[in-house]
């Protein structure tokens, strides 16, 4: 009877060994945030090609909320969209729209010049950093 339990016993073993080893694999590679303020910039290239840049301090950790903050302080800057599962779809951007499916266009987050690993609710802010909103269009 004993000699059935160790494979189950072995099996377990294993299984929250793994888990351990994906937790901090997980942590390890996470976005990483800061806290305290922050001097970011955040610019908004329109269809047009018309760029204007919004100087923001703040303290937010992602940059939904630095443009949460933008946005009530500053009536030039606006955004919106819609909530899915994989985050915030951003679908206007001061007053324009951008719906992919409807027009082949998106707004396009860039980070530093960089096309953006995140979505506008988990993209890390960083001081110095400067968030650029493209809208583009499919090719």
């Amino acid at each position: 009877m004993k000699n059935n339990k160790k494979p189950i016993i072995i099996g377990v073993a294993v299984l929250v060994a793994l888990i351990a080893i994906f937790a901090v694999v997980f942590f390890v590679n996470k976005p990483q945030t800061s806290k305290g303020g922050k001097n970011i910039t955040i610019e908004v290239t329109g269809s047009n090609g018309e760029t204007a840049d919004y100087e923001l301090s703040t303290d937010a950790e992602f940059l939904k909320q630095a443009m949460d903050e933008l946005a009530a302080d500053n009536e030039q800057f606006s955004y919106s969209g819609t909530d899915s599962e994989y985050g915030m779809m951003v679908e206007y951007v001061n007053d324009e729209r951008a719906l992919y499916a409807e027009d082949g266009a998106y707004w396009a987050l860039y980070v530093n010049g960089e096309y953006g690993q995140y979505g506008v609710d988990s993209q890390p802010v960083t001081d110095g950093d400067t968030y650029t909103w493209t809208y583009e269009k499919a090719q």
